[in-house]
């Protein structure tokens, strides 16, 4: 198993230390690499609102209703960032 070394303000390490024992957790490490697998599973899941935004700029597109947008304007009105 890889490492990963962050630094945290004291009182965040102080929390999360607590958060993993009160939750019966083997170590904070455990605790931590699940909160880490939710967070990335989270942030890879295009959430439903934002697939209808996007299949609603696609159909605009094939249909002639626009000629297309940048990345930008995507990212900024389907809040990818």
């Amino acid at each position: 198993m890889a490492s990963l070394t962050i630094k945290l303000p004291d009182d965040q390490k102080s929390e999360i230390e607590a958060v993993a024992e009160r939750k019966n957790y083997n170590s904070v490490s455990e605790y931590v690499r699940e909160a880490l697998r939710d967070k990335v599973e989270e942030d890879l899941v295009l959430r439903p609102e934002v697939a209808e935004k996007l299949r609603k700029r696609v159909k605009e597109y094939e249909e002639g209703e626009s000629e297309g947008y940048t990345l930008e304007e995507l990212d900024e009105e389907l809040g990818l960032s």
